[in-house]
């Protein structure tokens, strides 16, 4: 199951949100054996976040994943959901970062797989 945060100093609207949830819901498949229905997303808008030293528009994306995937596929789901916040946040991509934490184990359904 992948889970993704976005943590922004922007308010967004519902609708950014939803595009938000959508387009990662789209891209996710970039990822091998990741697909939308197993996806769980969390948005935090209107964050205190610093930047460069300053108070200015930015966003933290941080992506969970339960296995290592090749580096490829990262870069490329990386580059594309970046561009797609630019989009719909109007938070330029050099204004965010992205983490991927990749686990050998994971808890899912009640059990430690």
């Amino acid at each position: 199951m992948p889970f993704i945060t976005f943590t922004t100093t922007k308010t967004l609207t519902l609708n950014q949100e939803k595009a938000l949830k959508s387009s990662a819901g789209k891209l996710i498949s970039i990822l091998p054996n990741k697909k939308e229905e197993n996806l769980m997303i969390h948005i935090e808008d209107n964050q205190v976040m610093y930047f460069k030293g300053k108070e200015i528009d930015c966003m933290k994306i941080e992506c969970q994943l339960f296995h290592e995937i090749e580096y490829t596929y990262k870069k490329e789901f990386v580059e594309k959901l970046m561009k797609e916040v630019e989009e719909i946040t109007k938070i330029p991509v050099c204004q965010q970062y992205m983490s991927i934490e990749e686990y050998d184990h994971w808890g899912k359904n009640g059990e430690y797989v």
